[in-house]
């Protein structure tokens, strides 16, 4: 018997062993490397930062190398000679083109800054994101403390219970009690038992979700740290002014940071979509050359394919203006588009400065 004990004890408390206790700023520290939704946010940041090097290399002149080769039967163009001819024959060309954006409505430019200002909305988000997700855990830990200092007192409760009945049951065998009183007191006991079932219920549900926002599954085990009473003392000792609250969140929460960067992003959306109504100048520039593997000389040699490609080099370069005349007034539509976009924008942003007051102002009310 004593050895079937030992083994229950070794089993259990290689059970609580196997089980890491985490502090509250264990689950924050854990849940910015796990939690899902934070991961999304920070690959957002990612794909701003890809963007805003797309817009910024965008500056740089476009390179770009063609090369075709053709086999020709009946009669068609001779790629060296420029002559209608009846011959079956294959040849080619090779061509390198260079073209520099010297103006275009400052479209690059503006794109530049939207997406410094979308990388800046993104960095927000994350942070806010963050805010909600270590406030989520916050109150899950709290929940978890008082469903465990409940299940104690329920469970302490329905000790002293049980006790009683125990007692009744002694005083009801030498007949000094009625059974009626035994049933009064047992209702009361089963009816601790149920709250006690329903309060660890309730501790169970609230620990399965603060594994999941921590970025662990149902599975995982582990156990929290009792808060430090004396730093919620200090905190709650402190006195606040509805007035310093409103004004400090206002000017720093990330939600709103957020959308007033959104707003400037589309604002450089809008200048960039009423820049492709003015004309583009572009410096551009080509080198060429061609070969015909037929082609021979008068004295009906065959040319040699480096020394066609030498004969027929050649180069360009120039100005290219381009002046949108007529587009079915489809970068019209677009900027109408990106005015709409840009008023539900501060739509949202009035929102959320709506909500954040409305929240500030019940928690304030809560804790007069």
């Amino acid at each position: 018997m004593k050895f079937v004990i030992f083994i229950i004890l070794f089993f259990a408390s290689a059970f609580a062993f196997s089980q890491q206790t985490y502090s509250l700023q264990d689950c924050f520290a854990v849940a910015r490397e796990n939690n899902i939704s934070l991961k999304k946010s920070k690959n957002d940041i990612d794909a701003s930062n890809i963007d805003k090097k797309a817009a910024t290399f965008n500056l740089l002149p476009s390179i770009y190398a063609n090369a075709e080769h053709i086999f020709s039967s009946g009669k068609n163009i001779d790629p060296v000679t420029n002559n209608f001819v009846r011959d079956n024959f294959s040849g080619g060309e090779f061509d390198v083109t260079f073209q520099l954006n010297v103006f275009s409505g400052f479209t690059a430019l503006n794109t530049i800054k939207s997406s410094l200002y979308k990388v800046k909305s993104s960095e927000y988000n994350y942070q806010n994101n963050t805010l909600e997700t270590f406030s989520a855990i916050t109150m899950a830990y709290a929940k978890i403390m008082f469903s465990k200092e409940q299940t104690a007192t329920i469970r302490s409760d329905n000790l002293l219970t049980q006790n009683e009945l125990n007692i009744v049951q002694e005083k009801i065998d030498v007949g000094k009690l009625s059974k009626s009183d035994y049933y009064t007191l047992n209702t009361r006991y089963i009816s601790e038992q149920a709250s006690l079932i329903a309060a660890q219920n309730d501790s169970a549900l609230v620990m399965n979700d603060l594994k999941y926002l921590i970025g662990f599954n149902s599975k995982t085990l582990f156990n929290i740290k009792d808060v430090d009473s004396t730093e919620i003392q200090t905190i709650a000792a402190k006195n606040f002014k509805l007035t310093e609250i409103l004004d400090t969140v206002l000017k720093n929460h990330p939600a709103l940071l957020a959308s007033m960067y959104t707003e400037k992003s589309v604002e450089m959306d809008i200048k960039t979509a009423r820049g492709n109504l003015l004309p583009g100048i572009s410096f551009v520039g080509n080198i060429f050359s061609n070969y015909n593997l037929s082609e021979r000389n008068l004295n009906n040699a065959h040319i040699a394919f480096g020394k066609q490609l030498n004969n027929n080099f050649g180069k360009t370069a120039g100005v290219l203006v381009t002046i949108p005349l007529f587009d079915k007034y489809q970068n019209n539509f677009a900027i109408e588009k990106e005015k709409i976009t840009l008023s539900n924008t501060k739509l949202y942003t009035q929102q959320i400065e709506n909500d954040i007051e409305k929240k500030i102002h019940s928690n304030y009310l809560m804790i007069l």
